[in-house]
């Protein structure tokens, strides 16, 4: 241990009674403490729930979706797709028929959006299957009408259950029959099951159903289709595959988004949060931060004669800083890892003892989501240490030019 540790050491662990500079220290180290565990504590708990959302959302959005620039549908060559499905990453992809229609049910209304895909990947629905809490997923044709699953919301504002039939207008028939002056034939559809995603939006927003009746409804083009909807075998892999699907199709055409370019107003709130979070809470952080550059400015003050002393002997200017430096960098060091600690001990506890339960009765989930991020940590850990470490600077550079003589005469 080099010398100006060894004193840096000895002014923090001093043996002489408690006084006021030494309760300075200890209320910075315990207020670092507080500010680092209460950051990653708090940042846990947003990622917990922007993963219990993510999995939400995942289960009825594509990770990838491939829409046209302008318009409603897009022509997608045969030999392209084929191309693409052959990408080891995709797991499963399909060209969808989708858009907003009116349901109707006796007096009852109500606008959603009518997402098809074909029979054959029906499994691409996995997600509305695994929600699906009345009747059963089925999107196939019985007794020659199509089948048609709904959110909870709009079985409710239509006031229809398992095994009714409903009557269902796009905007084109909408418009068709306005123009003609003629009533438009609507088309029919039986509710084969109804699903509740607890996503409030997506419940009285959406139903699914095959093709058949996209096409029925829609009326599309022979070979046009609203999307292109692909989920990848690991989310991981997204931005990776964006970029590749955008290098095989590069046609001004055609737009690659993601699942969260789906949802932006979500995500960009989600983001906020956890930005505000983070400078609201580094407040105490840099309270204790303040409180170490008082404490170290108070004890250059305290040890002027030891430091004049110290320079008679032989101590350059840059051993008498750096004695500071390390006291300083000690504090942050120590002080961040009992943070850390404390901060990872409850995260791991709440994951694994759930302290802090919700009544799962009433929830989707029976206790408080935590999800540790490796990276948040090593930023809320650095951010402390090099506020703490800034904090040395002054207190370093007014010991250094403490002067011998007015040192060891101020006694």
């Amino acid at each position: 241990m080099k010398v100006e540790q060894f004193i840096a050491f000895r002014y923090i662990i001093t043996k002489r009674t408690y006084h006021f500079i030494s309760i300075i220290t200890i209320l910075s180290l315990i207020g670092i403490t507080v500010g680092v565990a209460a950051i990653i504590a708090v940042l846990s708990i947003f990622n917990g729930f922007q993963v219990l959302t993510k999995s939400q959302f995942i289960g009825f959005d594509p990770h990838i979706r491939i829409i046209p620039e302008s318009g409603a549908w897009i022509n997608f060559q045969d030999s392209l797709y084929n191309e693409i499905s052959k990408i080891e990453e995709i797991e499963i992809i399909s060209k969808n028929i989708q858009g907003r229609i009116i349901g109707s049910n006796r007096s009852e209304l109500q606008v959603f959006t009518l997402v098809t895909v074909p029979e054959d990947k029906s499994y691409y629905l996995d997600g509305v299957r695994k929600s699906t809490i009345f009747g059963k997923f089925s999107i196939s044709s019985d007794n020659r009408l199509p089948n048609i699953v709904i959110g909870n919301a709009i079985a409710d504002r239509l006031r229809v259950s398992i095994g009714d039939t409903i009557r269902l207008l796009s905007a084109k028939q909408v418009e068709q029959a306005i123009v003609s002056f003629a009533r438009q034939r609507e088309v029919k559809a039986i509710v084969s099951g109804i699903f509740m995603s607890n996503i409030k939006d997506y419940d009285i927003t959406y139903g699914f159903s095959s093709d058949v009746l996209g096409k029925l409804l829609f009326n599309p083009k022979i070979g046009a289709v609203s999307a292109i909807d692909i989920k990848l075998k690991n989310i991981d892999d997204l931005n990776n595959i964006k970029s590749k699907l955008e290098n095989y199709i590069n046609d001004d055409k055609f737009k690659v988004i993601t699942w969260q370019e789906l949802n932006p107003d979500l995500f960009n709130i989600m983001k906020f949060e956890r930005f505000a979070t983070f400078a609201i809470l580094s407040i105490i952080i840099f309270l204790a931060v303040f409180n170490v550059l008082v404490s170290l400015s108070m004890t250059v003050v305290e040890k002027r004669q030891d430091i004049g002393v110290l320079k008679a002997l032989g101590a350059d200017n840059k051993i008498i800083s750096r004695i500071f430096i390390w006291e300083g960098i000690a504090i942050g060091i120590v002080s961040t890892l009992a943070g850390t600690l404390l901060g990872l001990g409850f995260c791991y506890g709440q994951i694994n003892f759930k302290w802090f339960k919700i009544d799962g009765s009433k929830f989707i989930i029976d206790a408080i989501p935590v999800e540790v991020v490796a990276m948040d940590v090593i930023t809320v850990a650095v951010f402390s240490l090099v506020l703490t470490s800034l904090a040395t600077i002054y207190p370093s550079i007014r010991a250094s030019s403490t002067r011998v003589i007015e040192a060891i005469r101020s006694e």
